[in-house]
């Protein structure tokens, strides 16, 4: 071939590449198929860089061919149910010979259709263009191939050089061994230390220092001593070796500035409270305080931390927090690698997270912020390693927590019966055995949307075979491990979603039980009396044809945190825990047809329809109204499976928005097959239409929630929400967080109607929104995502059987009838106040497992006793 046909078909070739990657990486957003896109993105990127570097080989015969069985695999991709003849028979280029590809160079349409059309093709065709196109984009060797863990590195180059602070990290550990310890009352005892990991130092403003930011925990140093304790921030700076520190610019006005840390001394300063961050420099002598104290800001000094095992067992990651936090779990191992921290091996229970204030997030967990909790135990045990199969023990451990991250599964309970030993302990083989197990389950990866990649890499942490060469060389064993694991990691994730190092992750809003019994303790709705004026959000006036959600005057009351605090109590006892999930059990799926939703909760929805534009693919919310639903829904009930339809185009209905909503409570019902639908809008007149796809919904099962109005009295309840008089479905008003429906901007309940539901929407503050949401339609959210919760929990496994006539919670009666249990002061005003916790009888059981339990067993018998109540006389 002359070399004008190889450089024709190589821009061919890029341009393609180019354009099937781009919209690969769009469509990688979409749920379901993110994973596979994310890949072939990936692989097109590579794709892509290697027709780069063959532009310097145009005359080669080898690079002819290439580029040539590249078309050939790409029109492939185009066409997988089509056989592509081979260009191997002809050595020519003509651009005639790929019509697919012509097409796809069009239009972004074509290209679209392509990417979803093989994300959803058999696994096995998937696998084999994949492993195709991998095989194109690695540079061409004469020398034998290496082992297969090297598929994992991509380009040649890719791996950075990583800032490695190996002398300051073994010196901060020595001194620390010698001081983190307590002497007071019954001997000594182990002060608790939380290292930050996420940038574990900073340079310190000595010259050849290093920063670390630790947190202690303050005397009697246990969360479990029924004492209350806090955290103190300290921030130590190490010198490396040698140099010396000048004591004489050290600030000596304040208490203690200059002063060598004895053992008790230092016991006392970590307990002063003062929330402010501790200075401090580690010399040879001990440590010493290093002048005036900064303001502790951004975690919670007050809060537990929790254990990454509690994590996956509260919390549903979702793949972009399993890929950041492995990445980070990774690089933290091999920084601490050969150091005394990792003496005893990482776990799930020794990696903790502390609850932070960020942004408009009062407090939350974030998996890119993983801590190692400390103990400078002397009395430490070297285990005997002499009949471990692994001989990397923390390389394994890491393995299996990305076993347990990925699958949602306790490598506890798959341990092998016959790995116990006869005391009942597991041998010191028994987690290696169970996690080989689980890799070679087909089944379990199944249904799971894993990067191929990442699994590669859990396998190499699995397997000591490639690590076997550095057995008596530590920086070796670091340098592979860095090549091997870290440098896939991060290269997957950048190609995903961008640097891991600076990328942004959603909160995880969690109660621990440990939490929500201090909550009881100290905190509760009637035991503060500090009530404050919240200003209140200002929507824009509606037009005479819609009622649209909007603020009503500011009252006195307690902050929102207060209400949903009490929230949490019945969310912890509601919700189904990882490990208690099995096959036949879903969560519920809620429809928000409002004003749409921005682009940045792409992983929390399950699927968005446009009615106005009909761009599916445009994730749009001009108001932010239907953004604020999807929030306040997740906070209430974070399970959800939320689908978003637009059909607001902002604060005022058109002409049309009518029958916009009746298709998308159609589209609702048969496409998306939801069990609940939320229309956190009104009109002010009937239309039949409506009510008719209404009615369908009902004969459906499906629940239909819709906000009263915000005008008090001025109107009569919108519509469609006055249908609630006839049990078409569930009308919210709004209380404050005192639990109590004040008629400021409610409209009169309706005698006509057995409940008239009232549930807060005054003065909520959510993450992320500057103002707090005040009106009917924020009820109506959290009057939904309740409901949500409730079918979530009678469809859990331990739950299924138990709840008697369980069949009718899908239905306006059954919902209402739950509903009451939730609001048993009776009447306030003509409405049925909602305290949702009120369902909870607070069992006394000592032992948190138990107490949930017979906190379950409770509300199963409340729900059935309400739900057959529906039809006695």
């Amino acid at each position: 071939m002359a070399e004008p046909d190889l450089q024709t078909s190589f821009f061919f070739a890029r341009n393609v590449a180019q354009r099937l990657r781009d919209i690969a990486h769009e469509r990688s957003k979409q749920r379901g198929i993110k994973a596979i896109c994310s890949e072939l993105a990936a692989e097109l990127a590579t794709v892509q860089q290697r027709l780069e570097e063959l532009g310097d080989q145009r005359s080669s015969a080898i690079g002819e061919r290439r580029v040539l069985k590249l078309l050939d695999n790409l029109e492939r991709l185009c066409q997988p149910t089509v056989s592509v003849p081979s260009s191997s028979q002809n050595d020519t280029f003509d651009q005639k010979r790929y019509p697919s590809l012509n097409r796809v160079l069009a239009k972004k349409e074509v290209r679209r259709k392509v990417i979803d059309g093989f994300a959803i093709s058999p696994l096995a065709h998937r696998m084999k263009l994949i492993k195709l196109l991998k095989a194109f984009g690695k540079p061409q060797r004469n020398s034998l191939r290496g082992p297969d863990l090297s598929e994992l590195l991509g380009q040649e180059g890719t791996q950075q050089q990583r800032d490695d602070y190996q002398g300051y990290i073994h010196a901060l550990y020595d001194i620390l061994a010698s001081r983190c310890w307590c002497q007071r009352q019954d001997g000594r005892k182990d002060i608790t230390a939380n290292l930050r990991l996420n940038g574990c130092c900073s340079p310190g403003e000595v010259p050849d220092s290093m920063n670390f930011r630790l947190f202690f925990l303050d005397h009697p140093h246990s969360h479990d001593s029924g004492v209350y304790c806090q955290w103190q921030d300290a921030q130590i700076c190490v010198l490396r070796k040698g140099v010396k520190f000048n004591t004489e610019k050290v600030v000596t006005s304040g208490p203690r500035f200059g002063e060598v840390l004895t053992i008790d001394t230092f016991c006392e300063l970590i307990t002063n409270r003062m929330h402010s961050q501790l200075k401090l420099v580690a010399l040879n002598e001990g440590l010493v305080v290093n002048g005036p104290c900064p303001l502790s800001q951004g975690f919670l000094l007050d809060a537990s931390s929790i254990s990454l095992a509690e994590l996956l067992d509260m919390a549903k990651l979702s793949r972009k927090m399993k890929l950041l936090l492995s990445y980070f779990l990774a690089k933290a191992v091999w920084q601490f690698y050969d150091s005394e921290w990792m003496r005893s091996g990482w776990t799930k229970e020794t990696v903790h997270f502390m609850f932070e204030r960020r942004s408009y997030t009062p407090k939350g967990i974030f998996v890119n912020e993983p801590f190692l909790s400390a103990h400078f135990d002397y009395h430490h045990v070297v285990q005997d390693d002499a009949f471990r199969t692994h001989l990397f023990p923390k390389i394994l451990a890491l393995g299996i927590m990305f076993l347990e991250i990925e699958l949602g599964v306790n490598i506890e309970k798959h341990r092998i019966t016959g790995c116990l030993g006869p005391n009942g302990q597991p041998c010191v083989n028994a987690d290696h055995i169970a996690a080989i197990e689980l890799f070679n389950s087909a089944t379990l990866w199944e249904e799971m949307e894993t990067f191929t990649k990442f699994k590669d890499v859990i396998k190499a942490c699995l397997t000591p075979a490639p690590f076997m060469p550095y057995l008596n060389d530590a920086n070796g064993l670091r340098d592979a491990f860095d090549k091997y694991i870290v440098t896939p990691l991060q290269e997957l994730y950048r190609n995903a979603w961008g640097d891991p190092d600076t990328s942004s992750i959603r909160a995880i809003e969690i109660t621990t039980p440990r939490q929500a019994m201090n909550e009881e303790n100290h905190l509760s709705l009637s035991s503060l009396h500090s009530p404050r004026a919240v200003p209140i959000y200002q929507s824009p006036i509606d037009g005479p044809t819609t009622e649209w959600p909007n603020s009503g005057t500011s009252t006195l009351g307690l902050s929102s945190d207060v209400w949903f605090q009490e929230l949490d109590k019945l969310n912890f006892v509601l919700r189904c825990k990882p490990s208690e999930e099995d096959t036949l059990h879903t969560p519920t799926r809620i429809a928000i047809l409002d004003t749409g939703v921005i682009e940045d909760y792409v992983e929390s929805v399950k699927a968005y329809k446009d009615f106005i534009s009909k761009n599916d693919d445009d994730w749009q919310d001009n108001t932010g109204h239907g953004t604020n639903a999807v929030r306040l829904i997740l906070k209430v009930y974070n399970a959800a499976e939320i689908y978003v339809g637009r059909v607001f185009e902002n604060s005022k209905a058109t002409r049309n928005t009518a029958a916009l909503m009746v298709q998308a409570i159609r589209h609702a019902k048969d496409i998306w097959k939801v069990d609940i639908i939320v229309m956190p809008s009104g009109f002010e007149s009937i239309n039949r239409e409506m009510t008719r796809a209404i009615d369908e919904t009902n004969n459906a099962r499906i629940l239909v929630f819709a906000a009263a109005s915000n005008y008090g009295n001025l109107r009569e309840i919108a519509f469609p929400g006055r249908l609630y008089m006839y049990n078409k479905l569930i009308c919210m008003f709004s209380t404050d967080t005192n639990v109590r429906c004040l008629p400021n901007f409610n409209p009169s309940a309706s005698s006509a109607a057995m409940y008239s539901f009232a549930v807060l929407g005054e003065n909520i503050v959510l993450p992320y929104v500057k103002e707090p949401l005040s009106g009917t339609s924020f009820a109506t959210m959290i009057g939904a995502a309740l409901a949500g919760r409730i079918l979530d929990f009678s469809r859990q496994s331990d739950n299924r059987g138990r709840i008697r006539s369980a069949e009718v919670l899908n239905t306006v009666e059954g919902m209402s009838a739950v509903f009451a249990k939730m609001a048993p002061g009776g009447k306030d005003n003509g409405y049925d106040c909602m305290a949702p916790w009120k369902i909870l009888h607070h069992s006394v059981d000592e032992d948190p497992g138990k107490r949930r339990k017979d906190e379950r067993a409770h509300v199963c018998e409340t729900i059935s006793r309400a739900l057959e109540d529906i039809y006695r006389t």
